[in-house]
């Protein structure tokens, strides 16, 4: 791994160094506009307002894979041993999966229909607000671990200490949201209660994709010995 923390110091690194951040400031903004529209869902109770954000967020993941092809690309250019090609090409894929499992509930949530979110219990409709609160925690986190990495890299471990407790609490809260929505009789069809499980999954992975970015950076710097 530490191939790849070489080459980030290259003068010639330069412009896929940049394609990088953007992409982590792309995933975040993914994240957040999730929040702003699971916001108007569950408190404005608005489908079709929420449904512009959850639009927003397919549209910026776009933008993140249109910039994760252009760094595989320049990365698959000049003289990169097949070790540091490797590496960076799991740190993109892990920065990759932030924007996807936002997209994959923002896709999905919108399908869910408006009686469901009626029957829920209040408990269960803030314990998810709080799981995307957390969330957005853990992801101002992403661009800025990033930066650090190809910088001076002296607050690293804080933040991936910061991200490892946020998504820690996302966890807990999980679980509380799963004992609260089985506290209530759902009358919903069956693939109703398969996609609001399926939403939950993904909502919780992506804050296990934020610190999977984070390990991976820690793991990097470990293996150079650089903290």
């Amino acid at each position: 791994m530490g191939s790849l923390i070489e080459f980030l110091k290259r003068e010639t690194a330069l412009n896929v160094l940049e394609k990088t951040i953007k992409h982590a400031q792309i995933d975040k903004e993914c994240v957040k506009e999730l929040e702003k529209g699971l916001r108007v869902l569950l408190m404005e109770e608005n489908l079709s307002k929420a449904r512009e954000n959850f639009e927003r967020v397919d549209l910026l993941e776009g933008e993140a894979d249109e910039i994760r092809r252009e760094i595989l690309k320049d990365v698959s250019k000049g003289e990169l041993n097949p070790s540091t090609r490797l590496n960076l090409s799991h740190l993109i894929k892990r920065l990759d999966d932030v924007a996807n499992c936002s997209t994959g509930v923002a896709r999905r949530i919108s399908t869910i229909p408006t009686r469901f979110w009626e029957q829920s219990k209040e408990e269960s409709i803030n314990l998810i607000l709080e799981i995307i609160e957390t969330t957005v925690k853990a992801v101002d986190y992403l661009d800025k671990i990033v930066i650090d990495l190809v910088g001076e890299r002296s607050n690293i471990k804080e933040y991936v200490k910061k991200i490892n407790q946020y998504e820690h609490e996302v966890d807990l809260l999980n679980i509380k949201l799963r004992e609260s929505l089985q506290e209530v009789k759902y009358d919903v069809n069956f693939f109703t209660i398969f996609t609001v499980g399926n939403v939950f999954d993904i909502l919780e992975a992506i804050s296990d994709s934020i610190e999977e970015v984070a390990d991976y950076i820690m793991a990097l710097l470990t293996s150079t010995n650089a903290l």
